[in-house]
């Protein structure tokens, strides 16, 4: 079985971290992404907010963490508003380990095949799931159904999909299981889990499926903001459900 990604996010908003508990004031995005690396990281999620949401841009600031995060060993993926080949450039300068073009990113399918043909493993896409529609965030109208997107996103080679139930994104409502076992039967491509976890139950829920469905990572944010547990505290459960896994493997298959 190839091993559990578990991504601590840092999303960035006018240069600080997004999401911080009131109680910790503004954070330096810089500074807690070397922390989750020093707590055993070995992927960061960074998401530009601003971006996303058509309020300027971090790219610098994002391309200074990639830098901090290489030199400490650790990979990073790079997100947020990826919707244009300016914005895949940027994002693909910054050295990157993986780029996720953006749910919007689908409402051009020549771009986002390109970008696969292209860049092929170094490119995920992002799916955000509303009811039976991949509806993107902030947006008025969907960019089209489920299944003909996963369909689209097969016939492309697209190597690896970033899962959100928008329902569910920020709200600690734990992870969209049977959306994620579903979805992972109509894809080619591995599926990293983004949003919901809250616990370290969600996180060994989410190794579990791993084991007889596509699903190969999950990014957390607001959890490990909030201390609801720690980064050693989740990478340790992962540890024990995938040695727990080698030892009786499950008998369903992928």
């Amino acid at each position: 079985m190839p091993r559990f990604e578990l991504l601590p996010a840092v999303d960035i908003a006018g240069g600080t971290l997004a999401r911080a508990p009131r109680a910790t004031g503004e954070l330096n995005p810089l500074d807690v992404a070397r922390s989750f690396a020093l707590d055993g990281a070995e992927w960061l999620h960074l998401a530009d907010l601003d971006r996303a949401f058509g309020r300027g841009a971090n790219a610098s600031l994002l391309a200074d963490i990639v830098r901090e995060a290489s030199t400490l060993g650790v990979r990073t993926q790079y997100s947020g508003g990826i919707d244009t080949a300016d914005a895949l450039d940027t994002a693909l300068a910054s050295g990157c380990a993986r780029v996720n073009l953006s749910s919007a990113a689908l409402a051009n399918r020549d771009l986002v095949s390109d970008a696969i043909r292209t860049h092929g493993e170094r490119i995920a896409v992002c799916v955000d799931v509303r009811g039976g529609t991949v509806h993107p965030r902030g947006a008025k109208h969907p960019v089209g159904e489920l299944e003909d997107i996963l369909a689209f996103l097969s016939n492309a080679g697209c190597a690896r999909l970033i899962l959100t139930d928008v329902e569910r994104d920020g709200a600690l409502a734990g992870p969209p299981l049977a959306l994620l076992e579903r979805v992972s039967h109509g894809s080619c491509g591995d599926i990293i889990a983004s949003g919901g976890a809250a616990s370290l139950g969600d996180i060994e829920a989410l190794v579990r499926l791993s084991t007889f469905t596509r699903v190969r990572g999950a990014i957390v944010g607001r959890a490990l903001l909030e201390g609801r547990f720690t980064l050693p505290e989740a990478l340790e459960r992962v540890r024990k459900v995938e040695n727990d896994g080698a030892a009786q493997p499950s008998e369903r298959t992928p």
